[in-house]
Parts: C-alpha cells; sequence; structure tokens
C-alpha cells in the first residue's frame, strides 16, 4: 500500500499544472516571446498603470517566470573578497592555454545565489531561499551576473539552474526537492546564459563550455533530479537556450552551436540531424514554426538561418537548409517569430522583417527613435512587438509588414532581463526592482 501511495505521489507530482495565462519558461510557453493575451496593457510611465514594483536585492538577468499567481526568479548577491582566488587557465580560439576576457571580473569574491518567490497581485515578497553561497568557479562578463539563466516551472515545483553552482527544484512554498551538480561549467570567464527547459517528464539543460572539451547536453528526471540521459558535444561555449519543436508526429530538440546546430530526440539524446552552426557566440535562442527552425548569432558574423524540421543526417549542404540571411542579428537578444514574419534586432535596436517561409526582406532598417542597446529579447502581445532597450525604455512596435513605432514607455531604470506576460500583466525585471504593468483590478 505505501509503496502504491508513493507511485501515486510521484504521478501527481510529475503532472504538469501548466495553464494559458502562464508563462512558464525563458520567453513563455515554447520559448517563442509570443503572449496570446489580449487584453494587456501596453503604455506605462513610472507613474501610470505600474501596479507595483518590488524592490530585488543582488544583481540577475534572469527573466520572471509566472505560474498559479506566484512569479519566479533568482539573484546573486555579491559577498567579501577572496584574496588570491584564481579563475581557470581559458582557452582562447587557437585552443592555446592563457585567454583572459579584458571584462572578466569577480571569481575572487563570494556569491550567494537565492530563488525568490514573489505574489503576483501584491509584489509581495513570499519566499527567499538560498540556493548557493560561497565562491564561483569562474570569472563572469562584467555586464553578465552569476544568476542569469532563467527558472522554468511544471506548475508543480520550479527549477532553478546556475550552471557551475548546481541544479536546485524546490515546491511554490519554498521546500527544496533535490538539488545536483553536473561539476564546473567553464565559459572563457564571461558567465552563465543558457536556460532550462521541462519535456514531458525531463528537466534538459544545455552545458556547452571553453572550446568544445567537455560540453555536454543532458537530461534530468524532473521529479527526482537523476540523470537519464546525457549526450557529448564538441561544440564550443554557448549561451542559448534549446527549444523543442514539432515536427510531424515527433518532437526534436534543437540547439544552437558555432559549429553545429544539432537536433536530438529529447526522449533519449540520440542526434536527429545536424547543420552549419551560427558561426558566431551562441547567444541568442531559436524560435520555431512553419516546420521550420529559424537560427540567430551576431557576435562577429552575423547570422540567420532557416532549417526545415524533420531531417537526419547532415543538413548542411542540402536543401532543409532552406535560407540564409547575412545581416541585421543581433549579439544578444533572440528573434521573434509572428504570423508568417521573422524579426530580427541588432544590439542597437535596428529591426529587419523577413518573410519567414522565404527569407525575403520584408523592411530592414526600422529604428527606435532614440539611441539605445539592447540585452533584453523582444516579445509580442496584442500583435505589437515590445522591445526593451538597457535604459528601461519600452518601444511599442506595429507587427506586420511595415515599420511603425507607437509609442515608447519607461520603468525609469535600466533593464536587462526579458518582459514576460501573464494574467494580463507585464512583468520587467529592472536592475533594482520588479515591475508589474497593468490596470487595476
Amino acid at each position: 500500500m505505501i509503496r502504491l501511495l508513493l507511485c501515486a505521489l510521484v504521478a501527481l507530482i510529475a503532472s504538469s499544472r501548466i495553464v494559458a495565462s502562464d508563462w512558464p519558461q525563458w520567453r513563455g510557453v515554447g520559448g517563442q516571446g509570443i503572449s496570446d493575451e489580449r487584453d494587456v496593457v501596453t503604455e506605462w510611465s513610472p507613474t501610470t498603470n505600474v501596479l507595483w514594483k518590488t524592490a530585488i536585492e543582488g544583481r540577475g538577468h534572469s527573466s520572471p517566470i509566472v505560474s498559479r499567481g506566484r512569479i519566479f526568479l533568482t539573484t546573486s548577491v555579491k559577498g567579501e573578497h577572496v584574496p588570491g582566488r584564481k579563475a581557470p587557465v581559458h582557452l582562447g580560439f587557437d585552443r592555446k592555454p592563457g585567454y583572459v576576457h579584458p571584462d572578466s571580473v569577480d571569481v575572487d569574491y563570494a556569491h550567494t545565489l537565492k530563488v525568490l518567490a514573489i505574489d503576483a497581485a501584491s509584489g509581495k515578497v513570499v519566499w527567499s531561499r538560498t540556493a548557493y553561497d560561497g565562491v564561483m568557479a569562474d570569472d563572469r562578463h562584467r555586464k553578465n551576473t552569476y544568476a542569469s539563466s532563467t527558472m522554468t516551472t511544471d506548475g508543480t515545483w520550479v527549477y532553478a539552474f546556475f550552471e557551475s553552482a548546481g541544479v536546485f527544484a524546490y515546491d511554490f512554498e519554498g521546500t527544496l526537492q533535490w538539488q545536483k551538480s553536473l561539476g564546473d561549467i567553464i565559459k572563457a570567464g564571461l558567465g552563465p546564459g543558457s536556460s532550462p527547459i521541462i519535456h514531458e517528464q525531463l528537466l534538459i539543460l544545455q552545458c556547452d563550455q571553453e572550446m568544445g572539451d567537455g560540453s555536454f547536453l543532458v537530461a534530468l528526471n524532473r521529479v527526482t533530479g537523476a540523470e537519464v540521459w546525457r549526450a557529448t558535444r564538441t561544440t564550443r561555449r554557448s549561451w542559448a537556450t534549446p527549444i523543442l519543436a514539432r515536427a510531424g508526429n515527433r518532437v526534436e530538440l534543437v540547439t544552437a552551436g558555432a559549429e553545429h546546430i544539432v537536433a536530438y530526440d529529447p526522449n533519449t539524446g540520440r542526434e536527429l540531424w545536424r547543420a552549419n552552426g551560427v558561426e558566431s557566440h551562441p547567444i541568442p535562442s531559436f524560435v520555431t514554426g512553419h516546420g521550420l527552425v529559424f537560427a540567430t548569432a551576431g557576435s562577429a558574423a552575423k547570422r540567420a538561418l532557416a532549417i526545415k524540421l524533420g531531417g537526419s543526417g547532415d543538413l548542411t549542404n542540402s536543401p532543409a537548409v532552406v535560407w540564409r540571411y547575412n545581416k541585421g542579428t543581433a549579439y544578444v537578444p533572440s528573434p521573434l517569430l509572428h504570423d508568417k514574419y521573422l524579426y530580427l534586432m541588432t544590439d542597437t535596436g535596428i529591426i529587419t522583417c523577413l518573410d519567414a517561409l522565404t527569407g525575403t526582406v520584408v523592411y530592414e532598417g526600422g529604428r527606435v527613435p532614440v539611441p539605445a542597446t539592447f540585452t533584453a529579447s523582444p516579445v509580442t502581445v496584442n500583435n505589437l512587438l515590445l522591445l526593451t532597450s538597457e535604459d528601461g525604455d519600452t518601444f511599442v512596435v506595429r507587427s506586420g509588414p511595415t515599420h511603425a513605432i507607437i509609442r515608447t514607455n519607461s520603468v525609469a531604470e535600466p533593464v536587462y532581463a526579458s518582459p514576460a506576460i501573464a494574467d494580463g500583466r507585464i512583468f520587467i525585471r529592472g536592475d533594482r526592482h520588479l515591475f508589474a504593468i497593468g490596470r487595476p483590478r
């Protein structure tokens, strides 16, 4: 009887409780950055339509996720100096040791990594848990944080990934269910970025590092934390989040890589197909639709390409690579697919709209009205694109074949995380506060 009760409990825990109004992972349902809600305020200022703002200690670029009336996010609080602590030896692109990025900082400080739960209606911090407290495995880029991976949830538990500091599962009341170390994940002293995703009973994490030695993709049982499968990879360090894409009667797990874009069977980790990589640092996440997956990157080389799903083997020189476009992409922000249009955005907010099926330029050179830099990825709601700059300005852009700026909103605080949209509200994580945008109820 006890065994039967335990099995029933595990089945209950494992069942997803996500509802349509939730924003359960990086860029919302499916990682697409699309909200289907219809009654969302898209005009605000520090004194208008800000329902509440809540101070968040420390720093973090993880975006908020929302489920069952609660918001979850992570933060990193800088602690004491640790004299003499050094970063690992990094490899350069020539694979020679000794590479040091000029903007790498903070391995010689302790950090406290926290998970927060916030009431979506009031902004009250419901609970705060310390997941890790101590020294870090590597430096971070001074613009990055040690809490830059967005959490994910199945509606019953929430999952936080701090790369080298581990994976942590909590219930909605803040009770730790399990934690697991995946070992040190080293990325040239530039810090974390890839976020976890859920597929059925699995929590999937992309862990590419250095110049490819030690890179892997791993799936954990989301109830127990046990490793279910692991796929060895040879692709160098990446910060993109993998995406699940449907191809006929199967689901493909598509992963970014500078050298290769690779699709796997998410249930087993078996490779399905691969194509040429994005060449630049794999930071933007992919989007999918119309039977295609759309990949972009833009650190050194500017690359965008569309690949037909459902293939097998090496697709690099095959018709499965439907089109390529070699400008207009961003170093950090991800692209956005809405209806038949794929929107690319540079790090300075210049927008290119492509026909998603053909790669034909619909318009290019669409600009925001003031000089700006972008780290957050765009989202869409009410047939409008929302582009949030590092200055905290959100530019509301008309979707469709004609570029037009509808208005500019501001929270008057720097913003690096991408917005979340849930239950009729927009949640924006600023440098110091979490903001809720909406109409009073």
